[in-house]
């Protein structure tokens, strides 16, 4: 179940297969061997969609659906997935969006509910709403069914917005602090959603917002290297680590000073729990922001375990 869109070109424009290839592996990723897919994964987001060159048609039939007057079909289409959080549209769309300025091309798009046949040039943020409308409506018509997952948008949105800009506020900060990925998971026992990201050895840190914190510890004990890992909660982090934390322009902060200061005290801090046995990771696949409600034919948000 995907949301898939053909590009189109005017006759009198000058673009070529080699320009819209050469374009998605210089500015998305690289395609694959047969060079005919461009398949994106964002390791940070675990964001994924694809653009397509297809075969060109020989079936006379699909042929003529294909040829549009004052157009030529450039054999490029985009497919994104339904059942996915709201983020996966804000990030693809951020490029189909660019992609669609910087060539001056045009769009068939099958999800349409207007009657319009020809390619059209869709407005900024029109192709994300359109895809997030059909993605809310099937993710509420087949919450129970696939065993779904709800994650309120505030929250799924804040965890997207700090993975996608990750690299970016590393590169500002530089190599001395470590910028980590906020995970999402669900406990064993009562299915809470909750948020985690990695501390190693009380490195400089950028401290998300998060609901668990799994610390690295590597050190010396008895002439013998000893490394170990455990879980503290937010609430055992601030009680513990709260007064090294600093406000700056990227957001809440360990700088290295401070980091040498609680070297003795990350080393020694007991452990709340491990994630063996209380959470797992949880597919985006199975998460979504919208759950059906049950007094009325539609969806709605309702509260549970979110970022602060």
């Amino acid at each position: 179940m995907s949301y898939d869109l053909y590009f189109y070109k005017r006759q009198n424009q000058q673009i070529s297969e080699s320009d819209i290839s050469d374009y998605l592996t210089n500015n998305l990723c690289p395609p694959n061997e047969q060079g005919n897919q461009w398949f994106y994964e964002n390791d940070d987001t675990e964001v994924y969609f694809s653009f397509d060159l297809n075969e060109p048609e020989t079936d006379p039939e699909v042929i003529e659906l294909e040829t549009v007057s004052d157009y030529d079909y450039t054999r490029f289409s985009f497919n994104l997935n339904f059942l996915r959080p709201d983020f996966f549209g804000q990030e693809a769309f951020l490029f189909v969006d660019q992609l669609i300025s910087d060539f001056n091309i045009y769009v068939v798009n099958p999800q349409s509910t207007t009657d319009e046949e020809s390619p059209t040039q869709p407005e900024e943020g029109e192709l994300y709403r359109n895809w997030s409308e059909i993605n809310a409506r099937h993710s509420a018509h087949f919450y129970e069914e696939l065993e779904l997952n709800y994650y309120p948008p505030q929250a799924s949105n804040a965890v997207w917005k700090h993975n996608f800009n990750k690299r970016k506020v590393q590169d500002e900060l530089g190599e001395e602090y470590f910028v980590p990925k906020v995970m999402v998971l669900q406990t064993v026992a009562d299915k809470r959603i909750i948020t985690l990201s990695v501390w190693p050895e009380g490195l400089p840190l950028l401290v998300p917002q998060v609901d668990y914190y799994l610390l690295v510890k590597k050190y010396k004990k008895f002439f013998k290297e000893v490394e170990e890992s455990g879980l503290i909660s937010a609430k055992t982090f601030q009680t513990h680590f709260g007064s090294y934390v600093s406000d700056s322009n990227a957001g809440k902060i360990i700088h290295p000073d401070d980091a040498s200061s609680l070297q003795k005290l990350f080393n020694s801090i007991k452990f709340d729990g491990d994630v063996s046995g209380f959470a797992e990771k949880l597919p985006f696949e199975k998460l979504v922001n919208v759950i059906p409600a049950v007094d009325e034919d539609g969806f709605s948000q309702k509260t549970t375990t979110g970022l602060d």
